[in-house]
């Protein structure tokens, strides 16, 4: 990672890192998720069967193929000396995981056009006391190829840097906020049709360039997104499933805010909704 990185990374708030991740494990870590797929019969002689699906939800049979997968050697692995070294250049200094283990991120294709989300728009950590600091970074890795429409998380770069002052929200409390900027209440609006401009637009609001970003890349490649950046999943309407991996480091000033938080909530003190993330191992 270099210093053209990490200013973006300050900028943007997401930074892109090509094939960061050595090829034998990524590929291991799809060849678990082709064996799996296997075993549920939508998977044959490397092909995908997606017509064996019923016509359950498709976030039912995500969810079926995940259960065996989740606790997966190979995707700890995944945190590789590189990938914790990008953390930290980005994070600013040491970091620790927010889970035990990282998450494999998988979705079935589902039919009809791909359209920008206007719901589940969100962050995965509460705003703590402010340091004007990073909090925690995110990591994103394709397992497999992603493309445009292929289900990748879609982030509003450029968000990190709103709401810098206040001490405390949750994340519903930084939605409702970010709301009240035209430009948010447009993108979670059913009511906007051309949801492509977001895309396609740089903004400004105030003195901050935001645009959206739909994560896609190729097998290897890593994603690191500041966690104060709002982001939703979006829609699979490619081909094939999408092969996915996150997980989420705070830095240790971060660490030590949560684990005062959850002390506080177990002792009955703090408003009842204030845990909007896992208490940190």
């Amino acid at each position: 990672m270099n210093r053209t990185d990490r200013e973006r990374f300050e900028a943007t708030g997401l930074v892109k890192l090509p094939g960061l991740l050595p090829d034998e494990l990524t590929s291991r870590a799809r060849h678990l998720v082709h064996e799996k797929s296997e075993q549920a019969g939508v998977r044959r002689n490397g092909a995908w069967l997606l017509d064996q699906l019923t016509d359950e939800p498709v976030q039912r049979h995500n969810k079926r193929l995940l259960e065996g997968i989740r606790h997966a050697r190979v995707l700890a692995e995944l945190v590789t000396p590189e990938l914790e070294a990008a953390v930290e250049a980005t994070a600013g200094g040491p970091i620790r995981p927010l889970l035990k283990r990282p998450q494999l991120l998988f979705s079935f294709p589902e039919p009809g056009a791909w359209s920008l989300p206007e719901i589940a728009w969100h962050v995965d950590l509460p705003k703590l006391p402010n340091r004007r600091t990073v909090p925690g970074v995110q990591a994103f890795a394709m397992l497999d190829t992603v493309e445009a429409g292929g289900g990748g998380t879609v982030v509003v770069q450029g968000a990190h840097r709103l709401l810098y002052d206040i001490p405390w929200l949750d994340s519903r409390q930084i939605t409702e906020r970010l709301r009240r900027e035209s430009y948010f209440r447009e993108l979670m609006s059913k009511q906007v049709k051309d949801r492509g401009r977001f895309l396609r637009e740089t903004v400004r609001c105030g003195d901050v360039d935001l645009r959206v970003v739909e994560l896609t890349g190729r097998r290897g490649d890593v994603y690191l997104i500041d966690m104060r950046l709002l982001h939703s999943p979006a829609p699979n309407v490619s081909a094939a499933p999408r092969i996915m991996w996150t997980q989420r480091f705070l830095t240790e000033a971060t660490h030590d805010d949560m684990t005062a938080l959850f002390a506080r909530m177990r002792a009955g003190y703090g408003r009842a909704g204030e845990a909007t993330a896992a208490a940190p191992p």
